[in-house]
């Protein structure tokens, strides 16, 4: 699939990672739909940029914990551009809590966002690719959903459900709708994240990747028309180091 004049929702994508794969997207030429929660602000400075380029682009708001929110995104997506070629499910939440310190709050917070959401996302919207037979949906996961570290039980374990869901609509929607994951290692530091240095000891490129590998990785899954069902690791070695 080409990316320009392609319409792609991008959750989570007024900063960071997901703000870095819509600029990409943007300057190849596609039509934008920015996911936020409470960073209008941020938001509107993605759409300005992405208007700038002369592609189309629109910022609708959505808090994903909230099944019938993330339902109405779709809908609102679809409303706006006529249909979504690509969905990219990026947002994320991500904060540590000791197994004894785990509540039920906490699993619902992270099953709702990485898990419930984007199902309700990718089926709204993949039904419709797969009416119009083709789609893709790209799933942002993370390496630790196949090496959990310590601390990070509950988050890792929702970033593993988001693996086999990938499979599971991989399958749903085959052979139209292509469906991967990407398992992104040290990206960029989480904010406020004062030990930058230890996690680059367990990888083999001993440096953080920066946004734009991500964003990379996406082109990848969205020109390719012959993966599906995959997980493609962007965690420079971190999973054998």
């Amino acid at each position: 699939m080409e990316i320009k004049n392609k319409n792609i929702l991008i959750t989570g994508s007024a900063k960071r990672i997901g703000k870095e794969i819509a600029l990409y997207l943007g300057k190849e030429g596609a039509n934008i739909v920015i996911h936020y929660k409470t960073s209008q602000k941020e938001a509107r400075e993605v759409v300005n940029t992405l208007q700038s380029y002369g592609v189309q682009a629109i910022a609708l708001q959505a808090d994903l914990e909230k099944t019938q929110e993330a339902i109405n995104l779709a809908q609102e997506a679809i409303k706006h551009f006529g249909h979504i070629d690509v969905l990219v499910n990026n947002a994320s939440i991500y904060y540590p809590v000791e197994l004894e310190k785990i509540t039920e709050e906490d699993l619902d917070r992270f099953y709702n966002v990485h898990v419930k959401s984007v199902f309700f996302l990718s089926r709204e919207l993949g039904k419709t690719m797969y009416k119009r037979k083709k789609g893709k949906i790209i799933n942002i996961s993370d390496y630790s959903a196949l090496r959990p570290y310590k601390d990070y039980t509950a988050y890792t374990i929702s970033k593993g459900a988001m693996l086999t869901l990938t499979r599971a609509f991989a399958k749903e929607f085959a052979p139209y709708v292509l469906v991967n994951a990407i398992l992104p290692g040290p990206i960029v530091p989480p904010p406020e994240y004062e030990d930058i240095e230890t996690p680059l000891k367990k990888t083999l490129i001993k440096r953080w990747a920066g946004e734009q590998e991500i964003a990379k990785a996406v082109e990848f899954l969205i020109k390719s028309d012959f993966v599906t069902g995959s997980f493609i690791p962007v965690e420079g070695g971190r999973l054998i180091c």
